[in-house]
C-alpha cells in the first residue's frame, strides 16, 4: 500500500471514531430505573431536576442537603407537591438574598 492510501484509511477510521464518540457525549448523565416511595421532607431537599429526554422513562431526581440523589416518579402527587414546595423555598431564599443586598 502506498503511504497516501494508508493516510486516507487512517483519516476515515479517525472520522468514524469521532462520530461514535460524539454520540456518547449526547447521552444522558443520569436516568431513573426505579423509584423511591419514601416521602422526603422538604427541609432535607436542596434541589431537584428531571431526567433527560433520552432516558427510557421520566423521573424526578431530588438532591438532598446531604448530596444524596433520590429518583422519584413524577406522576405521584407527593412528588409534584414536593417540587412546588422546593420551588417556593428557593424563590423565598432568592427574594431574601435580594432584599438583604440593598439594605
Amino acid at each position: 500500500m502506498r503511504p497516501s492510501c494508508i493516510s486516507i484509511v487512517c483519516l476515515v477510521l479517525f472520522a468514524f471514531c469521532s462520530v461514535d464518540g460524539s454520540d456518547l457525549s449526547q447521552s444522558p448523565d443520569k436516568c431513573c430505573f426505579s423509584f423511591s416511595n419514601t416521602r422526603i421532607p422538604v427541609k432535607q431537599v436542596e434541589s431537584y431536576h428531571t431526567t433527560h429526554l433520552l432516558c427510557s422513562g421520566n423521573g424526578v431526581i431530588f438532591i438532598t442537603k446531604a448530596q444524596r440523589e433520590i429518583c422519584t416518579n413524577p406522576t405521584e402527587k407527593w412528588v409534584q407537591r414536593l417540587m412546588k414546595l422546593v420551588d417556593n423555598q428557593n424563590m423565598k431564599q432568592m427574594t431574601e438574598a435580594g432584599s438583604g443586598d440593598s439594605a
